[in-house]
């Protein structure tokens, strides 16, 4: 019998080939895999003006040779997620992409799939202007491979980047933080600072524990504390918890201390 082989066989070869030489023109790697591949068709690195940087990122590549995607228009269109993806792709240890590539009219789409998408969320919608695939989304995609944790990261622009006007301010904690408990919710103790002759705005009350980076026992809010009970800890202790909640306690006071 003479082996054949599919025009949609044909087709996921050239939309394969056609998408990694897109991410070579981007400045990007990009190894496929095998034809044992189960839901990642290659993996794109990252470079920096020639110069790999080891962050990488899996591909799946959708080709299609003519057809219009769900709900297409001017603007974008969706596209539905396969459930054995979906479960392939939970277990990634790299970002994933699915990159849709049309071959009639040479249009590369990509959007990035969380590997926490849950069943009833898998249908992604796609934008025709942002979420194009070409040098214009370096930046984006660059930005996938840097680890989310901690209080914030920072990408450097790859593809060029954009101007723009940040107002970052530069602040140096103090060395302490004092606590108390205290017997009066975060109401009632603002009602008793307002009605003193100097209130003060640079502490917070979550739970039943005051913060504050001034010393309660010398300002007006000996008033809404337990004055026996007051401690200074080191600022770098709540600051860096391992706990997100005491990590976003803290927040909450500079903000207050900054802002007031």
């Amino acid at each position: 019998m003479t082996k054949t082989i599919t025009s949609n066989q044909l087709l996921g070869e050239i939309g394969e080939t056609a998408v990694r030489l897109r991410f070579l023109h981007m400045g990007f790697q990009f190894d496929g895999r095998s034809r044992l591949e189960a839901g990642v068709d290659g993996i794109a690195a990252v470079m920096d003006k020639g110069k790999p940087l080891a962050r990488m990122i899996a591909v799946q590549v959708k080709a299609t040779e003519s057809a219009r995607y769900t709900s297409e228009d001017e603007v974008g269109f969706s596209y539905l997620l396969r459930p054995d993806d979906l479960a392939y792709w939970r277990g990634s240890n790299l970002p994933i992409i699915i990159v849709l590539y049309r071959k009639s009219d040479e249009t590369y789409f990509w959007k990035e799939v969380g590997t926490d998408i849950r069943e009833e969320e898998r249908r992604l919608q796609f934008d025709k202007t942002r979420d194009i695939l070409d040098p214009n989304a370096v930046d984006r995609l660059a930005a996938l491979t840097v680890p989310k944790a901690g209080f914030g990261y920072y990408v450097p622009p790859i593809g060029g980047g954009e101007e723009a006007l940040v107002n970052i301010l530069p602040v140096t904690l103090p060395s302490e933080v004092f606590v108390s408990s205290t017997p009066h919710t975060p109401k009632k103790a603002a009602a008793i600072l307002l009605d003193s002759d100097e209130p003060r705005f640079d502490w917070a009350i979550k739970g039943e524990t005051f913060w504050s980076f001034s010393d309660p026992r010398e300002t007006v809010c000996r008033h809404i504390v337990d004055l026996d009970q007051v401690e200074a800890i080191d600022t770098s202790v709540l600051a860096f918890h391992e706990d997100h909640d005491e990590q976003n306690n803290f927040a909450f006071l500079l903000r207050k201390t900054l802002f007031r």
